[in-house]
Formats: C-alpha cells, sequence, structure tokens
C-alpha cells in the first residue's frame, strides 16, 4: 500500500481518538466553559449552557471527576472555575477542591442556567458567561473538542446547519483497503494503540475492586461464569467501563468521541489477545483495521444516536478485529458484522451512568461470539430485518433507521429520564 494511503488512515485513527478524563460528555461541557473563562475578564457572576439533546441526556446523571455529586449545571460550573482548558478533554484532571466548592456555590445560588436546542443537527455545546464587566460565548460543534468559537458580546446568532459536519472521506474506501492498510502498515505507526490499550487497561484494574468489576470477578472466581474469550472481555471491558462512569480520576483512551467506545474496541481485542495468545503486532494490526470500521460506522450513525454505539459501532468493530487475529477473510468479518446488528441494533443509549457498563459488558461478549460464530461460517443471513449485504448498505440501513425511525425516541428518553427520581437522587450522591 502506498505510504501516502498510510497517512491517511493514521490521521482519521487518531484525529478519532483522544485521552478523557471522566464520560466526554460532562468533560465537553466543562471544557467548552473552561474555554470561555479563560477568554473572560473579570468576576465571574452567571452560567448559561446550551446543549443538543442527545449530549444533555448523557451528562445528565453520570459522575463527573472530582466532585461529589453530578448534574449538567455543575459540568459548566466546575469548568468556569477551575478547568484547564489546554488539557482539551482532561480539562477536570487534578480540579481543586476549592474550585469545585466554588462551582457548588454558583449552582446553588441559581447562577448556572441549562438550556436545550432541539433544532441543531448534531453535537452542541454553546456557554454563555457572564462577569461584572464582561460576557463571553464559546461554541462547540460536531465533535466534544471541535470548539469553533470565543467572541465577547455582542454576538451573531448560530445558524443550524453553520460548519455542517462534512461527509468522512473513509466512506469512499472499502473494507479491502482497510484490511490491506492494517496488514502492511510498519507497526512503528501504531505504538500510540498500544498506548491506549495500557491506558484503558489501568482503569480496567482499578473497577475490579468495585461495582461491577468486581461483583464479575467473584462470579468467574465461584465458577458461575466460565473462564473463556468472551468472559475475558466481559471482564475487562465492564470493570472499566463502571469505574469511568462512577467519576474515577484516570484518563480513558476514547474512541470517535466515547470513552465507552474507547474501552470496548480496545479491551475486547486485549482480552482474546490474552486468551489466545496473539502476538502484539497482530493485535496492534487488529486495532487499527477495527478503528477504522469503527469511524466508518460513525459516519452513518452520527457522534450522538438514540442508540447505543458500544455495540453497533465499536462492538461491531472490536467483532472484526478479533477475525482479524483468529485470520479470518473479510466474508467473516462482515458474517460477524451481520451477527452484531442483527442482535443488538436496537439497544438504546439512555444517558450516561453506571449501567453504561453492563452494555459495555454485553456488547464486547457478543463482539467475541459473534466473531467466534462467523469464522465457523455462521452469521445472520443478508435481508433477514435491517441486514444487507455489502459493507455501505448495511450501514445505511441503520443510518437510515436511527435518523427517520428513531426520531422521537430520544426525546421520550429525555422525559423519562427527568421525571425519574433515581437520576436526581444519584446526582447528590458520591460517585464511589
Amino acid at each position: 500500500m502506498n505510504p501516502a494511503n498510510w497517512q491517511f488512515y493514521l490521521s482519521e485513527i487518531r484525529r478519532a481518538m483522544a485521552p478523557s478524563t471522566g464520560c466526554t460528555e460532562p468533560t465537553a461541557i466543562a471544557l467548552n466553559a473552561a474555554t470561555a473563562r479563560k477568554e473572560a475578564r473579570g468576576r465571574l457572576e452567571n452560567i448559561t449552557i446550551t446543549l443538543d439533546p442527545y449530549l444533555y441526556k448523557n451528562a445528565m446523571c453520570v459522575g463527573i471527576p472530582g466532585a461529589d455529586e453530578r448534574g449538567v449545571a455543575l459540568c459548566a460550573a466546575m469548568g468556569a472555575t477551575g478547568g484547564n482548558p489546554d488539557a482539551l478533554l482532561c480539562v477536570l484532571e487534578g480540579i481543586s477542591a476549592q474550585a469545585v466548592d466554588a462551582a457548588k456555590a454558583l449552582v446553588a445560588a441559581g447562577r448556572v442556567e441549562v438550556k436545550t436546542r432541539e433544532d441543531v443537527p448534531g453535537l452542541f455545546i454553546e456557554t454563555i458567561l457572564q462577569t461584572d464587566c464582561d460576557e463571553v460565548r464559546a461554541l462547540t460543534l460536531n465533535h466534544h473538542t471541535n470548539i469553533v468559537r470565543v467572541e465577547h458580546a455582542p454576538f451573531a446568532p448560530y445558524v443550524p446547519g453553520e460548519n455542517a459536519h462534512a461527509e468522512n472521506p473513509l466512506r469512499a474506501y472499502k473494507l479491502s483497503d482497510m484490511v490491506g492498510f492494517a496488514q502492511s502498515v510498519p507497526l512503528h505507526e501504531l505504538d500510540f494503540l498500544r498506548e491506549g490499550i495500557e491506558m484503558n487497561l489501568a482503569v480496567a484494574k482499578a473497577g475490579m475492586e468495585f461495582g461491577l468489576g468486581r461483583a464479575m470477578r467473584t462470579l468467574q472466581e465461584q465458577g458461575v461464569i466460565g473462564r473463556s474469550p468472551v468472559s475475558a472481555a466481559q471482564l475487562l471491558c465492564a470493570s472499566a467501563s463502571y469505574a469511568r462512569m462512577s467519576g474515577v480520576s484516570l484518563p480513558v483512551m476514547t474512541a470517535t468521541g466515547s470513552g465507552n467506545q474507547g474501552i470496548t474496541l480496545l479491551l475486547t481485542l486485549e482480552a482474546v489477545a490474552q486468551e489466545r495468545n496473539i502476538p502484539e503486532g497482530t493485535k496492534l494490526r487488529a486495532a487499527a483495521l477495527a478503528s477504522l470500521v469503527n469511524i466508518y460506522v460513525k459516519s452513518f450513525t452520527g457522534t450522538l444516536s438514540a442508540v447505543c454505539a458500544c455495540g453497533v459501532a465499536s462492538g461491531l468493530a472490536a467483532s472484526v478485529g478479533v477475525v482479524y487475529m483468529l485470520g479470518g477473510d473479510e466474508i467473516a468479518m462482515l458474517g460477524a458484522m451481520k451477527n452484531i446488528l442483527g442482535s443488538i441494533s436496537g439497544m438504546i443509549c439512555d444517558g450516561a451512568k453506571e449501567g453504561c457498563a453492563n452494555k459495555v459488558e454485553l456488547s464486547s461478549g457478543l463482539a467475541v461470539q459473534a466473531a467466534f460464530l462467523a469464522m465457523q461460517g455462521m452469521s445472520i443471513a443478508e435481508g433477514d430485518g435491517i441486514l444487507a449485504d455489502g459493507l455501505e448498505s448495511l450501514f445505511e440501513n441503520l443510518g437510515h433507521l436511527i435518523r427517520e425511525g428513531m426520531q422521537n425516541t430520544n426525546r421520550v428518553i429525555v422525559e423519562i429520564m427527568q421525571g425519574g427520581a433515581a437520576c436526581h437522587e444519584r446526582m447528590k450522591q458520591a460517585p464511589l
């Protein structure tokens, strides 16, 4: 393969991956607010934060690094009082207790207003920060760290469609192109993937000491859950996800804007590699291929949606990577994708919280099982439900289902969450 094509693929993978301390939705809110605060002069007085409904849903009830309470308002306030905008999605790493207390005081005084905006086409964060002598707006569009405006009042109104997300150029390529890249790229170019795996393994190790990770490890020790590549992937991924969603202050390597997707993608492959003694180089090549497939799928589903991307995107992509590690061909890879989409394409995303770890567990385990079934020549047939024959048509169907068939799903999920007493109670609880 032409080295110029290596650089294209590598840039796509690198662009889709970044370390994040905490769930990416609250950290993106904090980053936006911290960026506005860096630009503003004077004493902070009020914050108004406006979000798209999908991002709002994912920030409502999830743990926040460094805080013993939860909520969208607190995310924004912490970004403004103590966030480091230069650290991007690690904006809240090492935040001081004084900054957290100041943020809580802002929220308690009613000086942080939270709004949602329905007419924006994708990820949207707007912070308007008022001080005693200044007013600043920061605007994030399409991707969690894509801050497109930082400006002083008066502000020009944001028009939906402005800075619209262009179609990903990866869509022009075939699965065979991605496999060819994975097989031929020099291994030293993939060292950053090894670093991502090690980062996520550290979070998994921490997560095995409490919550879902500790419970699953106990069940394995008791023989309730047998030891296999499937259960090994479930243990690693569930442990890391639960720790992250609880607010543990350790960085995670994200994939396509999500720590849970990064966990599912990388640790599923790591678990199978450990169980089957897969060479390091083969594992890294599988991770590169899986990363490209994940980006490809997300170009159809969008950055955020009403379905859980840990299943239909990162879990599906990990399944392709497992097939690669097992020596399977493109027919088996497509078979693994069909096994995933024919099983959990309807798994909803009902906001970020500890329960996401159960979905990550399900997705990672199914990814491994789907790959091994495909290696036996067993896959769900095209034409079964939303499935189709061929990579592009398969995900065009999935994207159509999400965009057209589930337009009201996210609205209903948010309505249920807003009325849920359990969520509001968790917002006042310590993460661990």
